[in-house]
C-alpha cells in the first residue's frame, strides 16, 4: 500500500518535468509527510495536461455523500478494472500523483519502523484515477456546504526489487515514455490491461532509508524526517 508520501518539489519543477501547465498552486509548501485526507498535487490531461490539486481519499460520482461509505486512498491494479468503484476511473479518469518518496512500515523490537523510499532521480510519477463527485439538489447538511470534490486514489501493485524487503506492496510508477498513454482518453478494458501490464513492468530505481519515528505522527511534517534514523 501507500499511506504516507513525500512531495517537496515544487509545482513549477513538476510542471516542467511532467509538461504540465500550473492551474492552481494554493500557496505551495513543501510536504514530507503527505496523509490521507487532505489535497495533494496531480496532473489531469484533458485537452492538455494540467497540475492542480486533488482530495486523496476516493470518493465515486454517484456517492449519496462525502462521508457515507469507504473513501478509499489506494487501488490494487489487479482488480481495479473489474471494480465497480474503481472501474470506471480506470477506463476513463486516469491521473499522476508527482512524488519525491513515499514511507512504508514493517515490525521491528514491537514498533513499527518507517523506512523512506525513493528514487534515484528526480520525482516520480504514481498512477492514479480520479473522479469529481457532486452535491445532489436535496443533498442535507454537512456536504450540502460542499458543491463538489474531485478527489483520487494512487494505484499499488506488488513490491519488487529494495521495495520487496519492506512491504509486499508499492505504488504502481508511470515512466516518462508511458505518460501520453496513462494520461488519455477512455481505454477499452483489453487496452487496459496491456497499459497496466507496462506499467506494472517498469521499476523505478530506489534508494531505502531507514527514517525516524516520527514519520508515524502525521502532525510531524518538517525537512529532519528525510534523514537517516538515529533511533
Amino acid at each position: 500500500m501507500c499511506g504516507r508520501f513525500v512531495q517537496t518539489s515544487s509545482p513549477d519543477r513538476l510542471a516542467a518535468t511532467f509538461g504540465a501547465t500550473l492551474s492552481d498552486d494554493r500557496g505551495h509548501v513543501s510536504r514530507y509527510n503527505v496523509a490521507p485526507g487532505t489535497d495533494v498535487h496531480a496532473i489531469i490531461d484533458r485537452g492538455g495536461r494540467r497540475l492542480g490539486p486533488l482530495h486523496w481519499g476516493f470518493v465515486p460520482s454517484w456517492a449519496a455523500s462525502l462521508t457515507e461509505g469507504p473513501r478509499p486512498i489506494n487501488a490494487r491494479v489487479e482488480s481495479a478494472a473489474t471494480s465497480r468503484l474503481f472501474g470506471p476511473s480506470l477506463a476513463q479518469r486516469r491521473c499522476i500523483v508527482p512524488a519525491d518518496g513515499w514511507y512504508e512500515w514493517r515490525e521491528e523490537q514491537g514498533l513499527r519502523q518507517p523506512y523512506l523510499l525513493s528514487p534515484a532521480s528526480g520525482p516520480i510519477a504514481i498512477a492514479a484515477i480520479w473522479s469529481t463527485w457532486r452535491a445532489k439538489p436535496d443533498a442535507g447538511a454537512p456536504d450540502a456546504e460542499v458543491a463538489q470534490r474531485s478527489t483520487v486514489a494512487l494505484l499499488t501493485t506488488a513490491a519488487r526489487g529494495v521495495a520487496a524487503e519492506v512491504h509486499d506492496r508499492m505504488p504502481l510508477c508511470v515512466p516518462i515514455d508511458l505518460l501520453d498513454d496513462w494520461l488519455g482518453g477512455t481505454v477499452a478494458p483489453t487496452s487496459i490491461g496491456e497499459l497496466t501490464a507496462a506499467l506494472v513492468a517498469d521499476m523505478p530505481v530506489l534508494a531505502v532509508t531507514r527514517v525516524s519515528r516520527r514519520v508515524n505522527s502525521v502532525a510531524n511534517d518538517d525537512a529532519s524526517l528525510l534523514g537517516p534514523s538515529e533511533d
